[in-house]
């Protein structure tokens, strides 16, 4: 198991310039969902390839009586890029109508989405966008997105979420950033994993032994070679700690360095999602 628990002293502040119209989350949030209706934050669902797939999937079943979905605002955030003025938006949706009540089981995890805007000639041009990136949360309730730097002139969302389960934690992250006209999941790791609540005391013989896992994340300049994208920093991950093997019952150590770098893509796009290379 890869771990990381992630530290960043990055700070996305707003930015106001003069001559700028007032940023309208509600357009911005009916230029990403259909039919949004401002009034009653409701919209109605385009269901994804995987929604309309037979078996388990993420989300919610491709249905009529899903087809309203609960929108809101998870973020919003002004930004400098260089010269450009961006504004960055993460929302989620969930099913408004749930035939079984409420849409907050263990596993509900609402669609979590994202729309960049770009302020030129006067006025506020959408550039990336995407209703459906991810299926994260829990609960019905979406994971934390913060707004970071990734990149000297270049930001990301970071989804922040976790699970539990039997006494079993867990906690991953994961980098959105534009690519072209979408925004997409680029990198992603699980950054914590503790079975300390699995544990029972009175119960020596058949207990597994604890393990907890972290690690700090730091996101660095890369070293500028031919094929790395020197608009993006590299990610380091250092981990430290001790994790499950597969049999559950024998600690591995989980001391490691991992450097994940930004790939200069063949496709449209401005950069392949990260590779790693691993050392002691």
């Amino acid at each position: 198991m890869k771990v990381a628990l992630l530290f960043l002293a990055l700070s996305c502040s707003a930015v106001t310039l003069p001559g700028q119209t007032p940023f309208s989350t509600d357009d911005a949030l009916k230029q990403l969902y259909h039919e949004y209706d401002p009034a009653t934050k409701t919209a109605q669902w385009v269901c994804t390839l995987e929604q309309k797939s037979e078996g388990m999937h993420e989300g919610w079943p491709c249905t009529p009586e899903d087809a309203t979905v609960s929108v809101s605002v998870i973020l919003a955030e002004k930004v400098l890029e260089g010269a450009a003025t961006k504004f960055y938006i993460a929302t989620s949706a969930k099913p408004a109508n749930d035939p079984g009540g409420e849409y907050n089981c263990h596993g509900c995890r609402p669609a979590v989405g994202a729309d960049v805007f770009a302020w030129r000639g006067q006025r506020w041009d959408l550039e990336s966008a995407s209703a459906a990136i991810e299926f994260s949360g829990g609960w019905g309730e979406p994971p934390t997105v913060d707004l970071i730097a990734v990149g000297p002139q270049k930001h990301g969302l970071l989804l922040s979420s976790g699970d539990l389960g039997q006494g079993f934690q867990s906690s991953f992250k994961q980098l959105l950033i534009p690519l072209g006209k979408s925004v997409e999941v680029v990198w992603g790791i699980q950054d914590g994993g503790d079975d300390t609540g699995a544990i029972d005391p009175d119960d020596t013989a058949d207990s597994p032994p604890f393990y907890q896992s972290s690690a700090t994340i730091r996101f660095l300049p890369g070293k500028g070679d031919a094929e790395s994208a020197s608009d993006y920093f590299n990610i380091e991950v250092v981990s430290r700690g001790t994790s499950l093997q597969d049999d559950g019952h024998h600690l591995s150590p989980e001391n490691w360095t991992e450097i994940y770098t930004f790939k200069v893509s063949v496709l449209s796009f401005p950069l392949d999602r990260c590779e790693s290379g691993r050392k002691a």
